[in-house]
């Protein structure tokens, strides 16, 4: 026969336990984050299907309502926030050498920075070039 486990130790933590230190309260943000990302990317996903069969009226009217312009604004903000935190978080996450010699972690945050920058000037000028083209 096993002899009894001992008990483990349990912490007693209370429902509100991040919101004692704003390092936790942070963080937990960053995790409700991709709660608004992924809500909207699914909204936005089970549109396609009416689009494609036609039914165009039913999508635009919900993209067009105030309501879901507020929710954007707050999903595109929460979203902005985790790219920025995770970008951040890359020179420390992340150990990279070109040689013998490790690849400072600013250096790598300030790759990535430059890299969102870049990708955010080309996007706009995809969508803001035939306006101006004509």
């Amino acid at each position: 026969m096993h002899a009894p486990l001992a008990p483990g130790y349990r912490p007693a933590l209370s429902n509100g336990w991040w919101l004692s230190n704003r390092r936790y309260f942070l963080y937990m943000v960053r995790e409700l984050t991709a709660v608004f990302a992924a809500l909207w990317a699914i909204i936005f996903v089970t549109q396609l299907p009416q689009i494609t069969a036609g039914a165009y009226s039913n999508p635009a009217s919900l993209v067009s309502s105030p309501l879901w312009f507020a929710f954007s604004l707050v999903s595109l903000a929460f979203v902005l926030y985790h790219a920025w935190t995770a970008f951040n978080a890359t020179g420390t996450l992340i150990y990279l050498r070109m040689g013998p010699k490790p690849i400072a972690g600013g250096s790598l945050n300030a790759a990535m920075f430059i890299a969102w920058a870049l990708a955010t000037f080309v996007i706009a000028f995809v969508f803001v070039t035939p306006a101006i083209g004509g």
